[in-house]
């Protein structure tokens, strides 16, 4: 006789399972039932772990960012002022953590076409939340005059948002079969051109040092 699995093991199993059919058929399109039969179980003993589809949904995305913040921020060279640094640890953790499981991110993405509410969970709880950390990291260097003025919000979002992209692309539209670039590579390449806009300094329009007939 097999050895039974402990609590904590079946409720892993239900949320890998459920996040496998979510990502492949939305919130919508998943029901309670597939995911029992998907997994093997009854629905009376999904709903022992969960009690409803919305429970399930809220606990995949609370596993998935359940102490990711701290490992997104780096401390030591925030404190250190090593912007170099900050914004390469950022873009590595995003990359590896979304090249790791795809999954969760066509979760989302279903979600937000589906308009359902539940991915707002997400993005007002977590992704914002990320987004207002590193705006604060600049708003800081901007008064210290190592950044030159722009919306930390803004600036932090374009940040953010260009490796999300990046990730997407790799991993969703396919184009990994295309680009073949080292993490590290890709890393370096974006944090450069992103902190060379962020510390080069401002033109005004049209450039005064060049000449019209130019």
């Amino acid at each position: 006789m097999g050895k039974r699995m402990s609590a904590e093991g079946r409720r892993e199993q239900i949320l890998q399972g459920a996040s496998c059919l979510f990502a492949a058929k939305g919130f919508r399109g998943t029901t309670t039932r597939e995911i029992a039969l998907h997994l093997g179980i009854s629905e009376a003993l999904m709903f022992k772990y969960f009690p409803s589809k919305e429970a399930l949904y809220r606990a995949i995305i609370q596993k998935r960012t359940d102490g990711s913040e701290e490992m997104f921020f780096p401390k030591e060279s925030v404190q250190a002022k090593d912007d170099r640094q900050v914004f390469k640890s950022i873009a590595s953790y995003l990359i590896k953590k979304n090249t790791e499981d795809p999954t969760f991110m066509r979760l989302i993405l279903y979600s937000a076409l589906e308009g359902h509410d539940l991915y707002r969970i997400f993005f007002e709880n977590h992704a914002m939340e990320r987004t207002r950390i590193l705006s604060n990291y600049i708003r800081q260097r901007i008064k210290e005059k190592a950044f030159k003025k722009v919306p930390p919000l803004l600036a932090a979002r374009a940040f953010i948002g260009m490796i999300i992209h990046y990730v997407q692309a790799q991993e969703i539209y396919g184009l990994k079969n295309l680009f073949h670039f080292s993490q590290k590579k890709v890393v370096n390449i974006f944090v450069d051109a992103f902190l060379n806009g962020l510390k080069g300094s401002s033109q005004s329009n049209g450039n005064k040092k060049r000449k019209l007939s130019e």
